[in-house]
C-alpha cells in the first residue's frame, strides 16, 4: 500500500492544485478547540513546537500529497534531532476530516538512524514509520490533520560527526547506489582449509617500487592447497627474448616453504637477497607439480631506489596546488576563498594545497606535508629552483606555509575553504569550476584548529621560518612570530583543568609538538628558556612510555599508541641537537632515547611476522592477531618505517631496517593485493577517489606519486567504504582480515576509504623513505 500511495504521489506531484507553503520563522496557525476536540487552553500551534534553541531548515521543502488542499510545514533541526512539523490548512469554515497521506521530501546530506517517529503533540502518542528512499527522496506515510503533527528523525551527517551511529541497515536503506565489493576465491588451484584470499593465477608477489642492492629482496609465492617445489629464475628484462631463444636469467634459486596463511593457503619465498647488480627485472618460477605460472610484475634493483620514491611523493604536492593554475591538470582555482572577520575585515586565504581527493585545505594534513617536504630538503638537499634560489621541496612547503600564515590570529588557525562541512566532499568536476569559499569568522572556527594541539604546526612553521630566512625574511619573520606565539599558548595549556576535559588524551602530541618548537625555536633564537623547555617535554615524553614499549596518550595510561607518532620524532630531533653537549643530564637523556627506541621497536617487531609480507599489525579486542589493524593504514605504515629506520641508525641493529624496508614495499606493491599504492609506481588499483578523475585527460584518476589510504581490514561482515555524504555506497561482505582495496572499476571510485589520496599518506610516505635510505647509507652499504 504505501508504496502505491508513494508513486501515486509523484505522478500528481507536478499538479498545480498541490500547494507548498514554506516553513517560514514567523508562521503562526492556530488548531481551535472546535476542530481538534480540545479546549482553548491545549492549542497548539506549528511556532509553540519549537522554541530559539531550534534552528530552522529553510533549505528542506515537504510535500504532502493533499490534493485540492493548502497546508503548512517547518523543519526543524538541534544536533542529530531532526523534527518536522505540519498541518492542513482548509479554507475558513471548511470542516477537515483526518486523511492518511505521503510526506517527501529531500534530506539533503543527512542520513536517518532507525525510523522515524511519527508524534501527536495533543494526545502524545506516537509510532515508529517506516519510510521508503527512492529518486533523490525520503516518503513517508503520515496521518494529516487541522491540527499540529510532528515526525521525530535522529540523523547522521560529516557535520554533526555522529555518522558511526549508522547500521549497516540504515545505508542500504537511504543509497543512491550500491556496489559490492567481492571476495577474490576464484583461482587456479582449489584452496586451503581456511583460506579467504587467492589470486585467479599463480604469480609472485613483490615490491613494484624496486629495491636498493643491498635490500632484502623476497617474492611470496601464494600455492593454495598445493604443495609446490622448484626453482625460480630472475630475468633480466633488458635482454630478454622469448622462449625457445636462451633467456637472459642472470640469478636462480630454490623456492622455500613459509608456512600457510589465510592470504594464498600455502606460501613459498623465493628469495633473491643475495642478487645485488642494478637493472629492471622479473621473477619467473619453474615448478615441478604445475605449469601454471605468470611472471612477476618487472621491478628495479638501484641505488637511491628510496629516495627516488621519497621524491615521487614530494612531486604529488604541486598537482594539489590551490589557488592558482597547475598546467595540464587545472586552471586557477578557489582565487577568492576569504574569511569575513567579526570586525568585517576580509581575510584572503586563497592558495596552500587541496588536502586529499576532494578540495578542502584543512591545516593539520598541510602541517606535516610541510614537516616532510622540510625533511627531505634538509636530509636530501635539493638543487634550487631558477628564480628562486631555494629548493623545490622547500618551495612547495612555502605554498602551503603562506596560506596556513594567512588563517592565523588570535590563537586559531582558521582553514578557509567552506562555510558547511556537509559540502565540502561532494563537489566534482575541475576544482575552477567549484565557486569561491567565503565564509564568516564564526564559520571558520567551527573547524578550525585550535590549542591544545596547534604546537606541531608551531613548529612546521619554525622549521619553515629558520629555513626559508636566505630566501625571503617577510615570510621567514611571519612564521617564527606565530610559532613563538602558538609555544606561550601551549605552554600555559594545563590537562587538568575542567576546560580541557575533552582533551586528556591530547598530553603525548602536546609534548611532542613544544618539544619540536623548542629545538626549532632555540636554533634560531638562541634563547635558554628553549632549551630548558625542551628537556622538561623529553622527561615527559619518556615517562609516557610503558615497559613493553608503547606509549600512552595521557597521564591517566588510560589510552595506548602503539604508532610512530610525533612524540618519537621530537626525541631523536632532541638527539640531533644536543646528544653532544658534555652535559650529564643530557647524556642520560641521550641513553634514555635510546632505550625509548629500543623497547619501541622490539614491541611491534613482535608484529611483524603475522604475515610473510611483514607489515606491523596488531591485536583485536579479543586479542586475536590482526594483519590489518589500522584503517587508513599507509599513513601509519610509513610512520612506522621511519621508527624502525630510526631505531636501525640509532642500535644499529639490521632486523629494524630490514622491518623498516618491509613497510615502505608494502605500500608500492609487495601486499596480498598485489598492487602499488603510489599512483604512477608499478601496477595501480585501476582506480581512485579523486575529484581529477572528472578533469579532460586525466579520467584514470593517476595523479603522479600521490600515495592512497591503502588496504583495509574485512570485519568478518559487511564493511562500508563508500561516500556517506552522497550515499553512493561500496560495501563488502568478506572474512575478518580479509584485504579490502577497491580494484573493480576504472578511474573514479566513491571508495574515500581505501583509494583516496591524502596529505598525510604522502608524508608518511616521504618520512619514511627518507630515513630508510638514510639508514640504507649509514650501514656502510654505499
Amino acid at each position: 500500500m504505501f508504496r502505491r500511495t508513494a508513486v501515486a504521489m509523484r505522478r500528481h506531484r507536478g499538479s498545480n492544485t498541490i500547494a507548498l507553503v514554506l516553513a517560514l520563522p514567523f508562521l503562526l496557525i492556530t488548531a481551535t478547540a472546535e476542530q481538534n476536540g480540545c479546549s482553548a487552553q491545549e492549542q497548539v500551534t506549528l511556532l509553540s513546537l519549537f522554541d530559539e534553541s531550534w534552528e530552522v531548515r529553510d533549505d528542506i521543502n515537504i510535500y504532502l500529497d493533499l490534493e485540492g488542499v493548502k497546508y503548512s510545514a517547518r523543519v526543524c533541526q538541534k544536533g542529530a534531532d531532526l523534527r518536522i512539523a505540519f498541518m492542513a490548512e482548509p479554507r475558513s469554515g471548511e470542516t477537515f476530516k483526518e486523511r492518511d497521506a505521503v510526506l517527501s521530501f529531500d534530506p539533503v546530506y543527512f542520513l536517518i538512524h532507525g525510523l522515524p517517529i511519527a508524534f501527536d503533540p495533543l494526545t502524545g502518542d506516537e509510532q515508529e514509520r517506516e519510510y521508503v528512499f527512492e529518486n533523490e527522496r525520503m516518503y513517508i506515510e503520515v496521518s494529516v490533520t487541522d491540527h499540529p503533527r510532528v515526525l521525530r528523525m535522529h540523523v547522521t551527517s560529516r557535520k554533526l560527526g555522529n555518522r558511526g551511529e549508522l547500521t549497516i541497515e540504515d545505508k542500504l536503506r537511504q543509497s543512491r547506489t550500491i556496489r559490492w565489493l567481492r571476495q577474490q576465491t576464484e583461482s587456479w588451484s582449489g584452496l586451503r582449509e581456511g583460506q579467504i584470499i587467492a589470486q585467479k593465477t599463480l604469480q609472485p608477489i613483490l615490491c613494484h617500487g624496486g629495491y636498493d642492492p643491498q635490500s632484502v629482496k623476497t617474492a611470496v609465492i601464494w600455492a593454495n592447497n598445493m604443495a609446490l617445489s622448484g626453482t625460480f629464475e630472475i630475468i633480466d628484462c633488458a635482454l630478454n627474448r622469448q622462449h625457445p631463444a636462451q633467456q637472459s636469467v642472470v640469478y636462480a634459486g630454490e623456492i622455500e616453504p613459509a608456512g600457510t596463511h589465510i592470504w594464498g593457503g600455502n606460501n613459498y619465498i623465493a628469495d633473491f637477497s643475495g642478487f645485488h647488480a642494478e637493472g629492471m627485472y622479473r621473477v619467473r618460477l619453474k615448478l615441478n607439480e604445475t605449469i601454471e605460472v605468470v611472471d612477476s610484475n618487472s621491478f628495479v634493483i638501484r641505488k637511491g631506489c628510496y629516495l627516488d620514491l621519497a621524491k615521487k611523493a614530494a612531486g604529488w604536492f604541486y598537482y594539489q596546488r590551490c589557488g592558482i593554475e597547475v598546467p595540464g591538470w587545472h586552471e586557477a582555482c578557489h582565487t577568492e576563498d576569504a574569511i569575513i572577520r567579526e570586525d568585517g575585515e576580509k581575510v584572503d586565504v586563497s592558495g596552500g594545497w587541496h588536502d586529499a581527493g576532494d578540495y578542502g585545505k584543512w591545516i593539520g594534513p598541510g602541517t606535516v606535508g610541510i614537516w616532510s617536504l622540510l625533511t627531505l630538503q634538509e636530509e636530501f638537499a635539493d638543487e634550487p629552483v631558477e628564480g628562486l634560489g631555494m629548493g623545490a621541496y622547500l618551495d612547495e612547503a612555502v605554498w602551503e606555509g603562506r596560506y596556513i600564515c594567512k588563517g592565523y590570529w588570535d590563537g586559531v588557525f582558521h582553514p578557509g575553504f567552506t562555510a558547511d562541512l556537509e559540502d565540502v566532499c561532494t563537489w566534482l568536476g575541475a576544482p575552477e569550476c567549484e565557486p569561491p569559499r567565503v565564509l564568516t569568522e564564526e564559520e571558520a572556527l567551527a573547524y578550525s584548529t585550535k590549542g591544545p594541539g596547534i604546537s606541531l604546526t608551531g613548529a612546521a612553521l619554525a622549521r619553515l621560518g629558520r629555513m626559508v630566512m636566505p630566501y625571503d625574511e617577510e615570510l621567514a619573520h611571519r612564521c617564527l612570530a606565530i610559532s613563538e606565539e602558538v609555544w606561550e599558548i601551549e605552554c600555559g595549556v594545563d590537562l587538568s583543568k575542567p576546560e580541557y576535559e575533552e582533551r586528556r588524551g591530547s598530553h603525548l602530541d602536546l609534548q611532542a609538538g613544544l618539544l619540536l618548537t623548542d629545538l626549532e625555536l632555540y636554533r634560531v633564537r638562541n634563547d635558554k628558556r628553549y632549551l630548558e623547555d625542551a628537556r622538561i617535554r623529553v622527561s615527559n615524553i619518556l615517562e609516557a612510555q610503558d615497559e613493553q614499549g608503547f606509549f600512552y596518550r595521557d597521564r591517566a595510561r588510560s589510552s595506548q599508541v602503539v604508532e610512530c607518532g610525533n612524540h618519537l620524532i621530537a626525541l631523536y630531533r632532541f638527539l640531533g641537537h644536543f646528544h653532544d653537549t658534555g652535559s650529564e643530564a643530557d647524556m642520560a637523556k641521550t641513553a634514555g632515547i635510546e632505550n625509548a627506541f629500543r623497547r619501541w621497536a622490539d614491541y611491534v617487531l613482535g608484529f611483524a611476522h603475522l604475515s610473510n609480507f611483514g607489515l606491523i599489525g596488531g591485536e583485536s579486542e579479543d586479542g586475536t592477531a590482526w594483519n590489518l589493524r589500522y584503517e587508513h593504514g599507509n599513513r601509519r605504515i610509513g610512520t612506522f618505517a621511519w621508527g624502525l629506520a630510526t631505531a636501525s641508525i640509532l642500535l644499529g641493529e639490521p632486523k629494524y631496517l630490514e622491518a623498516a624496508e618491509r613497510q615502505m614495499q608494502w605500500i608500492v606493491g609487495f601486499n596480498p593485493a598485489n598492487v602499488s599504492m603510489m599512483a604512477g609506481v608499478g601496477r595501480d588499483p585501476g582506480c581512485f577517489h579523486h575529484r581529477y578523475c572528472f578533469i579532460e585527460g586525466h579520467q584514470d584518476g593517476v595523479v603522479p606519486g600521490g600515495v592512497l589510504n591503502g588496504i583495509v581490514s574485512g570485519r568478518g561482515g559487511t564493511v562500508y567504504l563508500g561516500d556517506t555524504d552522497t550515499k553512493n555506497f561500496v560495501m563488502a561482505d568478506v572474512p575478518f582480515d580479509y584485504p579490502l582495496i577497491d580494484t573493480d572499476v576504472w578511474g573514479w571510485t566513491y571508495v574515500y576509504a581505501t583509494n583516496e589520496y591524502w596529505a598525510r599518506n604522502n608524508a608518511g610516505f616521504i618520512m619514511g623513505a627518507v630515513q630508510v635510505e638514510k639508514a640504507i647509507r649509514l650501514a656502510g652499504y654505499k
